[in-house]
C-alpha cells in the first residue's frame, strides 16, 4: 500500500503537471523519477556486484549441507533436498557419494538423484553426477544477473521519461516567457 501510494503521488505530479500546465509540478514529477532511477541503479549493482561474490558459494555450501544432513530424520528437509536434486539434476552437496558420506545416511541414493518416482532406488551409475551446491550457486548467480538486467531496463524507460518530462516542462517554460498560449 505504501508503495502504491508513492506511486500515485508521483503520478499526480506527472498528470497535474502535464494537464495545468505547471513548470513546477512537471520539474518536482521528473526530479522524483531521477530518485527512483537512482535507487534502481543501486539495486543493479547491488545485484551485479554482491550477488555474483564468489564467496557465497562456500555459504551456500554450508547452508545447504545442515539441510542435507537432516535428509533422513526431517520430513521438511527431506522433501527440500528431494526438490532441489530433482529440479535442477543435482546429487548430494558435491556429487552423489555425500550419501554414503554422512553418518545418517544408509549408503541409498535417494529417487530424487536419478529422476526416478519417488519409494525408488538408485543405483551409484544412475544418479546425477554434479553437487546440488554448485547448481545452487549457479542458479542465485544466474537469478542475480536477471534482476540487475531488469532494474537496468526499467531504469532505462524511465530516463526516457525524465527527459520527455524535461523537455515539457522547458516547453512550459518558454511559453510561459513569450506570454501566450495555443
Amino acid at each position: 500500500m505504501v508503495l502504491g501510494g508513492i506511486i500515485f503521488i508521483i503520478a499526480f505530479f506527472g498528470c497535474c503537471g502535464a494537464i495545468r500546465e505547471s513548470h513546477c509540478m512537471t520539474i518536482t514529477f521528473a526530479s522524483l523519477l531521477l530518485f527512483i532511477l537512482l535507487i534502481q541503479v543501486a539495486v543493479a549493482v547491488y545485484a551485479f556486484v554482491v550477488v555474483k561474490n564468489t564467496d557465497n558459494h562456500i555459504n551456500i555450501e554450508e547452508g545447504y549441507t545442515q539441510v542435507f544432513e537432516k535428509y533422513y530424520t526431517n520430513e521438511e528437509n527431506k522433501q527440500l533436498v528431494d526438490v532441489i536434486q530433482a529440479g535442477f539434476q543435482c546429487c548430494g552437496v558435491n556429487s552423489e557419494s555425500d550419501f554414503n558420506r554422512h553418518g545418517n545416511f544408509n549408503g541409498t541414493i535417494p529417487f530424487s538423484c536419478c529422476g526416478k518416482q519417488e519409494g525408488e532406488e538408485c543405483s551409484k551409475d544412475e544418479s546425477y553426477k554434479k553437487g546440488c551446491a554448485k547448481e545452487i550457486s549457479k542458479a542465485l548467480m544466474f537469478a542475480g544477473s536477471v534482476l540487475g538486467g531488469v532494474a537496468i531496463g526499467i531504469a532505462a524507460v524511465e530516463l526516457v521519461g525524465i527527459i520527455f518530462a524535461l523537455c515539457l516542462a522547458n516547453s512550459i517554460r518558454n511559453t510561459e516567457r513569450r506570454g501566450y498560449r495555443v
